[in-house]
């Protein structure tokens, strides 16, 4: 995706049907996240997501994006580029990517960086959009009704597949707004038993879905010393050899 998109998503969450989803997913994320404990937290995404980590556990908040932004004090704002992330390797408790990986040309790649940087038994969340969903089921429709940028939908298959060729294991997934795309409020709220029913029996057609996944730890395998020679071959001296003293002439 070109640079222009991702300005466009990021403008697009600003208001309206955006706000919706950022709401939808700060709720999810904030209960994924209340019994994670941690020091070091980075969104790899844009400068409206930053809600989405304000009142979260863990003390230090980094938010990673292509965009440009004037950061508030305190948020650290590192600028880079998605293909290459500027993170040392093993140095993150939690990493959430919430929707990025649909605005790059490359979300594979994106998703071993963001695999890299994330410490033993860290955690990995990502957000995306359901192509199973009343938001995505045709394209134009979706384009006409919710103004979203052109982004190909990423299904949890796919995503489930690389997390586990990665060496990293699902926790837990959720799924919300089953309503439509609609941006009248009435509306909204007569078809709130939508959002109700979805939530209850957990049903998989919500719009958007958030994936939490932990990084394995590979155990180290022991290794046993080989001996040339049995231990019962081995003989050991008798008598302890002193010093030799010899008689003068």
């Amino acid at each position: 995706m070109s640079q222009r998109a991702i300005v466009q998503w990021n403008q697009w969450l600003s208001k309206g049907l955006g706000q919706t989803v950022l709401k939808s997913e700060n709720a999810m994320l904030s209960s994924f996240l209340s019994d994670i404990y941690g020091k070091h937290l980075v969104l790899v995404g844009v400068p409206h997501q930053t809600p989405l980590i304000q009142n979260l556990n863990l003390p230090c908040h980094s938010l990673l994006t292509p965009v440009f932004h004037h950061a508030e004090a305190e948020l650290k704002v590192i600028e880079s580029n998605l293909y290459e992330l500027p993170v040392a390797s093993g140095s993150v408790d939690v990493a959430i990517l919430p929707h990025t990986l649909e605005f790059v040309d490359n979300p594979r790649q994106l998703l071993t960086e963001a695999c890299r940087i994330i410490k033993p038994e860290g955690h990995l969340l990502l957000c995306g959009f359901n192509p199973y969903s009343l938001w995505g089921l045709n394209k134009r429709w979706r384009a006409r009704w919710t103004n979203l940028p052109a982004a190909p939908s990423l299904h949890q298959r796919v995503l489930k597949k690389w997390l586990h060729l990665s060496d990293f294991e699902l926790v837990k997934q959720s799924f919300a707004l089953y309503s439509p795309p609609i941006k009248n409020e009435a509306i909204l709220k007569k078809l709130h038993w939508m959002e109700w029913l979805g939530q209850r029996c957990h049903l998989p057609c919500g719009a958007i879905y958030v994936l939490m996944a932990r990084a394995k730890v590979v155990p180290l395998t022991p290794l046993r010393m080989r001996w040339k020679h049995s231990i019962a071959a081995m003989r050991m001296p008798t008598t302890i050899p002193g010093p030799t003293v010899r008689n003068a002439k």
